[in-house]
């Protein structure tokens, strides 16, 4: 049952596609995955390293790879970086953009992975050419090879060709991916004010900018399973959360849940006293899986030396206010239904959600049947 591109689709008999991000540093990723394979159409692991020769470091768990294709989940690993040098160097060099290209290719075909999924992040806009290019360069090998190949990219509701979704031209792009997780999330991050990190208007924007660019079975809304909790009173980054987490410490305070009629994502509020212990993470053992790991050889480039930022004098440390006020935006089950409305009013190919073991685990009964 499990596609490839010269099959002419892309999920396992069911309408749309349910893309789930795996992160190997986090039991909690494995978990998931393990419990709602069969809701699931792929899985993108975050297993790959380029350096700025074009060699790739990987870690492959054996395990993984074979109870994914037990159950008929096809399994994509990622190549990710988000160093702006980095990205330059592999991209701009012609030379190395095409070594790399061969070298992910042998890859995916030698450990019998189904594709390749590509989350290059803060690329220089000036290089949006040599992205394309190398995007082109790639396709080219992996199709060649029965391979699919799928691409985050960032969200943008027009064609910028500056900041941080500058280089990505979403419509040179489209001829040459399979599928596109457009990252609608984000939004809002742990130093910006608090708010919904996927705002449904804000979604849509892109959603309608990215389906007139890109076929609309190829793109894959992107839809986040994490919250933030910030404090207003000390002020200072939001601490990030899994859902867990958040509804924990709504039950510790007795702060309802509500779904904000905007954005459609749930928050709460609840008043601390200082001193207060956060609600902690659950801490799981690391998982005992054979994982296989290439190392590649030594590269000579290296990057420019950082420029030493000027020492402040520390500044005092003033006495918290015995009472603190936090704000916690999150995503439980009613926001992600009502993204994957979005999805289905788009006709988006389906959804790309990040990541496996932050969720609220009610989405699951709802994505098992959304996707058929």
């Amino acid at each position: 049952m499990l596609a490839t591109p010269t099959q002419g689709a892309l999920a396992k008999n069911k309408g749309r596609i349910v893309l789930g991000y795996y992160v190997p540093y986090d039991t909690t990723s494995w978990m998931s995955l393990e419990a709602h394979a069969d809701a699931l159409d792929y899985v993108a692991l975050q297993v790959v390293s380029p350096d700025a020769c074009g060699n790739i470091a990987t870690k492959d768990d054996v395990m993984l790879l074979e109870f994914a294709h037990s159950r008929d989940v096809g399994v994509l690993p990622s190549i990710f970086t988000s160093n702006r040098w980095l990205n330059h160097s592999v991209l701009a060099d012609e030379t190395t953009s095409s070594y790399l290209a061969q070298e992910l290719t042998n890859y995916v075909v030698e450990e019998g992975y189904d594709g390749l999924d590509v989350d290059l992040e803060n690329i220089e806009p000036t290089d949006r050419a040599a992205l394309t290019a190398f995007i082109a360069r790639l396709s080219g090998l992996l199709h060649g090879r029965g391979k699919l190949l799928s691409m985050a990219v960032p969200a943008k509701p027009s064609d910028v060709t500056t900041g941080w979704a500058g280089a990505y031209d979403y419509a040179a792009l489209a001829p040459h991916v399979d599928l596109f997780t457009i990252m609608t999330y984000s939004y809002t991050t742990s130093s910006s004010p608090p708010g919904s990190t996927s705002p449904l208007p804000w979604v849509d924007r892109v959603l309608d900018f990215a389906t007139s660019q890109i076929p609309p079975h190829k793109v894959l809304e992107g839809v986040p399973f994490w919250g933030y909790d910030w404090n207003t009173t000390a002020g200072g980054p939001a601490r990030a959360l899994r859902y867990p987490q958040s509804s924990a410490l709504a039950a510790r305070y007795g702060a309802k849940i509500t779904t904000d009629p905007s954005s459609k994502s749930a928050k709460f509020t609840y008043v601390a006293k200082a001193g207060d212990e956060p609600v902690p993470e659950e801490k799981l053992p690391p998982l005992n899986h054979v994982v296989k790991s290439r190392t590649p050889p030594p590269c000579s480039l290296k990057p420019p030396p950082v420029t030493p930022k000027p020492t402040e004098s520390p500044k005092p440390t003033p006495t918290p206010a015995p009472l603190q006020n936090h704000v916690v935006w999150l995503e439980d089950v009613a926001s992600v239904e009502a993204r994957l409305g979005l999805a289905e009013q788009h006709g988006a190919g389906g959804i790309g959600a990040w990541r496996l073991g932050q969720e609220d685990p009610r989405v699951w009964p709802l994505l098992q049947v959304w996707g058929r």
